[in-house]
């Protein structure tokens, strides 16, 4: 009720103010094929944006999102993995064993505020205060050193979720500028500490990165939360027309006496042509091996707690201009562990200024019980009209 009440009044407000208003509506559909099954769902979506700068020195953002969802949307967790993985508990009479076959997972129709912040611009400083979009890293399937955003492999650009923070930028001369990032929570130890150092040499912008949180790890049985500090750094920058970057992050958490590193390096060129070619590895020592995968290694997974089920990946990405109205690219993303690959050609129209409309495949390869192996084969559809 206060959640509906805060959008009415900002709606209300913005009526009679000289507010600037755009957004977009997007609609997708989904399709996967797993041994078992077939899936469908998709959803509507609204995002209304409105933005305001009463001065040179202040401006204040919001955007308001409905999502509507169709289809299937009371789905079960595990379909998507292969029966070896449905774990067993005890029986209601203790007399024996029983397995598990159901995981709940529901899609809900939402209506919501995404970000919500008014920055200030000083001299000496910039400050923002709200719900807003936060995106640290230079990766682009991967990032290290971002603790705010769940990764989408199958959708690396897709807009980020606002986050609830605190951040000030102080700049210090040239090219160098100290950020700082908290997110309040019930004490100063459950706070959220996020600090950049970030500073250009050359053709290249460098980054040191700290920050202090809770992880929380979901398992079949409940969560634990650990401390967790983060030491990383990126650089990106280029080499004789060759977009280069590297991203680095050391993690100490208090389960394990030693560090965890975790780490991407990738490349990018754009020929003459017009073709771009994009390539990342990415290594995690969070993640797991193969033969030692869990179901609850797919629920901490899933959840956005870690950024790989394995150690070892390789994203890469082709994408080739059809003229002004028609871009056609594929990614495939590979487990260099278990060897299991999801390959996603995809195609991108533009019948009309500011509507898109893309149609995307995907392809599956592995054995049943590794990480792409399970699933068949997919499509996705999604039409999106800018105002």
């Amino acid at each position: 009720m206060l959640k509906n009440t805060v959008i009415i009044v900002l709606l209300s407000v913005s009526l009679f103010a000289e507010v600037d208003w755009f957004g977009y509506y997007e609609g997708e559909g989904d399709f996967g094929k797993v041994p078992s099954k077939q899936i469908f769902y998709g959803y509507h979506k609204l995002r209304l944006d409105l933005d305001t700068s009463p001065s040179d020195n202040i401006r204040i953002s919001a955007n308001l999102i409905y999502k509507e969802y169709y289809g299937q949307t009371n789905l079960n967790f595990l379909d998507f993995l292969h029966p070896d993985f449905r774990p067993v508990v005890p029986s209601a009479d203790m007399t024996g064993l029983d397995t598990i076959t159901y995981i709940p997972y529901t899609l809900s129709d939402s209506l919501f505020i995404d970000n919500m912040f008014l920055q200030l611009h000083g001299r000496l400083f910039d400050l923002t205060l709200g719900k807003q979009q936060i995106s640290p890293g230079v990766g682009y399937a991967w990032n290290p050193t971002d603790i705010f955003n769940e990764p989408d492999l199958m959708d690396p650009t897709y807009e980020n979720p606002g986050v609830s923070a605190i951040q000030i930028a102080i700049p210090f001369g040239y090219r160098m500028t100290l950020s700082g990032i908290l997110q309040p929570k019930n004490s100063w130890n459950e706070t959220v500490q996020y600090y950049q150092l970030k500073s250009g040499a050359g053709l290249f912008d460098v980054s040191a990165v700290y920050s202090r949180s809770l992880m929380t790890l979901t398992g079949l049985m409940g969560a634990t939360i650990h401390t967790h500090d983060l030491y990383g750094g990126n650089i990106e920058g280029d080499i004789i027309g060759v977009g280069v970057r590297s991203e680095i992050a050391a993690h100490r958490i208090d389960y394990s006496k030693n560090l965890k590193y975790e780490y991407i390096i990738g490349a990018d060129y754009t020929f003459k042509n017009s073709l771009y070619l994009l390539g990342e590895y990415y290594h995690n020592d969070l993640g797991v091996k193969p033969e030692n995968v869990t179901l609850n290694d797919y629920l901490v997974y899933y959840s956005g707690e870690r950024k790989g089920l394995n150690q070892n990946y390789l994203f890469t990405l082709a994408m080739y201009p059809l003229g002004d109205l028609m871009d056609i690219s594929a990614f495939s993303i590979i487990n260099l562990d278990d060897k299991s690959a999801v390959f996603a050609p995809q195609i991108m129209y533009r019948p009309y200024q500011n509507v898109e409309v893309s149609l995307m495949g995907t392809w599956f390869a592995g054995d049943p019980q590794d990480e792409y192996g399970y699933q068949e084969f997919g499509a996705r559809f999604r039409i999106r009209a800018y105002f």
